[in-house]
């Protein structure tokens, strides 16, 4: 019985000649500097491909076999990995989580003796037992030893759970899955309904428990459930996915959903990369699992690999549960450098969906944020008619109402975002800051200012109004305190070391008032803001 993948050559590099990361030399010590100053700036894919070609010089090093396991592990290559491993294998060397990339090969062969063994050598890391736990029982399940796998499934879970709290829902979630495999219907219904009647479920426990209930006919249940997700979600293309999907899930996309959960839930698999390895995994088990098309793509965003997003982007189901947050995603990629094409490709999705109030608040936010106020008004106006309750929706219109001077109507929005909810802390400021700003309402500007503060006191924003409003009032000394502040927590924007400048005048400080606003005029772009800079640098 094979329980590691055997190979006598090792992956080949695959280094890009544009890389800029490039070793000064062909040396082993030189591809290793190389590979870590990639990791260090986050380029996974340049890495990897500098430690394959480090080990060609020294095929036997134990830690330039491990880096090379786990920066394949994290790309998603599973084969690779499993070839490293068996490598380091061979010599004898420990390596947490170098049995997973052989366990998804054997899972997809079906061969489970061979399951069952690797996730025993996978429980011997503490951190990835119920990732092992989950393999052990669908294993034992797929030998028709259901009962025997859902015990033990259990047995992990309950030893996963704190005193006093339920079983992590990972667990219950699989043995609901489990037991549906099963036919075991009341035993199915038994672990779903203890969790419908849990709050806080995360996104992809929500569609998993919809869609088990779909598949079973409780289309009210499911229907609450798809309530339940986050505003991101388009809940009629949902409900009409999970409706659709009439064939229950292979045993390879019940472990790959388990591996996505656990991994989840579990801080150190988000250490070092593992996180996005553990997605690999489950995407190597089920390329169509949309969920881990998703999280690896948030992931490379928040990396800054962002035509590697987009890949993971292109590959999920736009008429799946995952069709709109990955609409929403693709947009906050594409504004980044293109508002023009954001706003095209929102205004597309509306087209499209014309009922949808959510795009058409998001495509307010894309008008809003391109000074376009009189767009995004109309926009936000129609996400209202269209049923869309929220205070962030009342706050982004009365910023637009404030933008084009129509003042009452701007008062009485925000005045409503707070009612929504009182401890909004840019409703708060932004109001504050405004009447601030104009000189009016100041005593209740810095009320509101103040709960801004308290509620958020390391942004530099939030205390720069607090300072900006006490100069308003005449306070300059406290002003001085506040501003000073602010610009610590802020030390590169030029509105508020201007803000200082102004302060330090009223004090007296004019040297070091003339030496902020010298500063802040260095680095404003605004050319309002550099035509005021300098008449105040000429008093």
């Amino acid at each position: 019985m094979a329980l590691t993948v055997s190979c006598s050559t090792m992956p080949s590099p695959k280094l890009a000649a544009s890389s800029k990361f490039k070793p000064a030399q062909g040396t082993i010590a030189a591809n290793f500097l190389a590979a870590r100053q990639a990791l260090y700036f986050q380029d996974v894919d340049a890495s990897a491909g500098f430690y394959l070609t480090a080990l060609n010089f020294d095929r036997d090093n134990a830690n330039l076999l491990q880096q090379a396991f786990y920066t394949q592990y994290q790309l998603g290559r599973i084969d690779a990995a499993a070839v490293i491993a068996r490598n380091i294998e061979t010599l004898n060397i420990t390596t947490s989580y170098a049995s997973e990339p052989a366990t998804a090969k054997a899972i997809l062969l079906e061969d489970w003796d061979a399951v069952l063994v690797l996730a025993d050598h996978i429980a011997e890391n503490l951190d990835a037992q119920p990732v092992a736990a989950i393999i052990k029982a669908w294993a034992l399940t797929a030998k028709e030893q259901g009962a025997a796998g859902l015990s033990h499934l259990l047995k992990i879970g309950k030893a996963s759970t704190v005193d006093g709290q339920d079983m992590p829902s990972v667990f219950a979630m699989q043995a609901a899955r489990l037991s549906a495999h099963l036919g075991d219907d009341a035993e199915m219904r038994g672990f779903a309904d203890e969790l419908f009647n849990r709050q806080n479920l995360s996104s992809q426990i929500l569609l998993q428990l919809a869609s088990l209930y779909a598949r079973h006919g409780e289309a009210a249940k499911m229907a609450q459930l798809i309530d339940r997700l986050p505003t991101g979600f388009n809940k009629k293309a949902v409900q009409v996915h999970l409706l659709s999907q009439t064939k229950s899930p292979k045993i390879a996309s019940h472990i790959a959903a388990g591996i996505i959960d656990s991994s989840l839930i579990n801080s150190q698999s988000q250490t070092g990369g593992m996180l996005n390895a553990r997605l690999g995994l489950a995407l190597y088990l089920d390329p169509k699992i949309n969920t881990a098309h998703f999280l690896l793509a948030q992931a490379l965003y928040e990396m800054g690999q962002y035509q590697a997003a987009l890949a993971k982007l292109d590959a999920i189901d736009v008429a799946g549960a995952w069709g709109q947050p990955q609409l929403l995603l693709r947009i906050d990629l594409e504004r980044k450098d293109n508002m023009t094409g954001a706003i095209t490709l929102m205004q597309t999705a509306v087209d499209k969906d014309g009922d949808n109030a959510l795009l058409r608040k998001e495509l307010g936010d894309l008008y809003r944020i391109s000074d376009q106020y009189e767009k995004a008004r109309d926009a936000y106006l129609m996400a209202l008619d269209l049923g869309l309750v929220s205070g962030e929706l009342d706050r982004s219109l009365g910023i637009s109402y404030e933008q084009l001077e129509q003042d009452q109507l701007a008062e009485d929005r925000f005045k409503t975002a707070l009612a929504k909810n009182p401890n909004d802390p840019f409703t708060l400021n932004y109001l504050g800051y405004w009447w601030a700003d104009d000189g009016r309402n100041l005593e209740e500007a810095i009320k509101l200012i103040e709960q801004a503060v308290r509620l958020r006191p390391r942004s530099g924003y939030f205390v720069d109004s607090l300072g900006w409003v006490h100069y308003k009032l005449g306070n300059y000394d406290l002003a001085v305190a506040f501003l000073e502040k602010a610009t610590i927590l802020e030390p590169i924007d030029a509105v508020i070391t201007g803000h200082l400048g102004d302060a330090y005048w009223e004090t007296g400080r004019h040297a070091e008032a003339r030496f902020k606003w010298q500063y802040a005029l260095s680095i404003t772009t605004e050319d309002d803001l550099k035509a005021e800079l300098t008449a105040k640098l000429k008093q």
